[in-house]
C-alpha cells in the first residue's frame, strides 16, 4: 500500500490584487502549482507564514533571491514544479503571489484567477 498521501487546495487571486488567498500546509511542502489558461502575464512567487501568526514574508534562497516559478503561460494552464529548494516552501500557512517578471513587485491578475496547489508530505510515509 501506498502511503505517500499528497493532497491540492484551491486559491483564488481576486480580480486587481496579486495574492491569493491563503492555505494550511501543516507537515506537508508545496510540490507544484497549476495556473489557469487566462493568467496574466506574471511570474509565481510565494509568501509563508511560518509561525501561524498572520504574518507573510516572501519567500527568498540562500542568496536572498526571490523564490519564483518563470515562464508562466498566459494561453494554456500549466502544472509547475516550484524551484528546488528542499525544504523551504514549509510553514503553518502559505500564498501565491503574482509577481512582475522584472521588478519582482506584486502585480495585480487582470480578473479572478483560480490556482491549484499541489502538496505532499513533508516525508514519504506521512
Amino acid at each position: 500500500m501506498n502511503a505517500y498521501h499528497q493532497h491540492t487546495e484551491t486559491v483564488t487571486i481576486a480580480a486587481a490584487a496579486a495574492i491569493s488567498g491563503s492555505f494550511l500546509l501543516y507537515g506537508y511542502r508545496i510540490a507544484a502549482v497549476v495556473d489557469p489558461a487566462t493568467w496574466t502575464a506574471a511570474d509565481i512567487s510565494f509568501e509563508i507564514d511560518a509561525s501561524g501568526s498572520g504574518t507573510f514574508v516572501k519567500v527568498v534562497d540562500n542568496a536572498g533571491a526571490l523564490v519564483k516559478i518563470t515562464g508562466v503561460s498566459t494561453t494554456v494552464s500549466e502544472y509547475h514544479f516550484p524551484p528546488d529548494i528542499g525544504s523551504v516552501l514549509v510553514g503553518e500557512r502559505a500564498q501565491i503571489v503574482s509577481t512582475n517578471t522584472a521588478s519582482e513587485a506584486d502585480i495585480n491578475q487582470d480578473a479572478a484567477r483560480t490556482i491549484i496547489v499541489v502538496l505532499a508530505p513533508l516525508t514519504a510515509g506521512d
